[in-house]
């Protein structure tokens, strides 16, 4: 009798778990509801958001989705923030810098090292040493990159909506022929794709290597998104930014990206990505987010009909200034005045904290 009473209490909310993901658009099957409810039992309840994680999450795109079902479900249980790590490897960010560095901390200095973690969100870029990077990279990757969603041309199986009239007839033949079940059709909902154009000129050289720690998160939380740099020349980086460790992928976008620390000619390098893949899903209905100073060398007039260009096949468009931290900053350079009746938001993103907040406005953009 206990054994029964137990199995429904964990039984109950495994349920509306499994309910609360299918209205977030996450499928779920009996075998992986059977399988949580198992490490339900087993589990205490500060673990079974990771049991969660491990049995009902299959890819990087749902877990925005589960977060949100599970604490619909469990929000008066403990939820752990951080995963359990099974490595403790800083990042070199640089190839002259490398080794091993111990995160592990005694039990007593907990509030120390929240103080210098928010410390160090609130640091410049430009102010960040090596091992200071290294720790950023690891606190990049928490980001949750929130994108706004749009209802897409392709259309699948739903509750309600328009008649599927070819299921409906598949249907009727284990019926004898009767349509008693009638099935429905409707335009499925999908997350905008992410765009991101990052400034690697030689203004730039401060502020370029935490900015593409950014780039690198977004490339591994969705593969389908898309990232160039650009100085004098547009470089595609979705690839190298893709590399799992941090330290390997900004090896590989430098390597790729010739131009690195050189001049600036954000106009040509625009015209460049319309021209060539301005027809694609890479640009068209995409979220564009602009990483650069904006002090431009090339024709303004130029970088102005692009703006415009990329505005109009864009869902929005945003720019990322880090010489916004100086509160006295004004959008005066030629490069810069002539993108802004373009730009949707001109925000900082100079340190960590800017970038977490434009990752939460992302999933609010309409």
């Amino acid at each position: 009798m206990s054994a029964s009473r137990r199995g429904t209490s964990v039984l109950d909310p495994v349920v509306a778990l499994g309910a609360a993901l299918r209205e977030e658009g996450v499928p779920t099957t009996t075998e992986r509801l059977v399988g949580f409810a198992r490490a339900a039992e087993l589990l205490p309840p500060a673990d079974l958001y990771w049991a969660g994680r491990a049995t009902l999450v299959s890819s990087r795109a749902e877990i925005a989705a589960f977060d949100t079902a599970f604490l619909t479900v469990f929000g008066d249980r403990p939820l752990e923030v951080e995963a359990p790590r099974t490595e403790r490897l800083a990042v070199s960010l640089t190839p002259a810098v490398s080794g091993t560095m111990s995160l592990e901390m005694p039990a007593d200095s907990e509030v120390g090292v929240a103080s210098a973690t928010e410390v160090l969100r609130r640091k410049s870029f430009a102010e960040c040493t090596p091992d200071e990077l290294a720790e950023i990279a690891l606190l990049v990757r928490r980001l949750r990159i929130e994108m706004p969603r749009r209802r897409s041309r392709r259309r699948g199986p739903a509750r309600a909506g328009e008649p599927d009239l070819r299921r409906t007839f598949r249907l009727a033949l284990q019926t004898g022929g009767e349509p008693i079940r009638r099935a429905f059709r409707a335009r499925r909902v999908t997350r905008r794709r992410l765009l991101l154009l990052l400034d690697v000129s030689g203004s730039m050289a401060a502020y370029s290597r935490g900015l593409m720690l950014f780039a690198h998160a977004a490339m591994r939380a969705e593969p389908r998104w898309n990232a160039f740099a650009f100085g004098t020349r547009l470089t595609r980086l979705s690839e190298p930014l893709s590399a799992p460790a941090a330290h390997e992928a900004l090896e590989r976008a430098a390597a790729a990206a010739l131009d690195w620390d050189g001049g600036t000619r954000i106009g040509e390098s625009l015209k460049t990505l319309l021209d060539l893949h301005g027809r694609t899903r890479a640009v068209r209905g995409a979220v564009t987010i602009i990483m650069s100073d904006g002090l431009d060398v090339g024709d303004p007039e130029l970088l102005a009909d692009q703006m415009a260009r990329l505005s109009r096949l864009s869902h929005r468009l945003l720019w990322l200034n880090p010489l916004m931290e100086n509160p006295e900053y004004a959008p005066l350079a030629r490069g810069m005045a002539a993108a802004l009746p373009h730009i949707d938001l001109l925000a900082p993103g100079h340190n960590l904290e800017s970038l977490e907040s434009v990752a939460q406005i992302l999933g609010r953009v309409r």
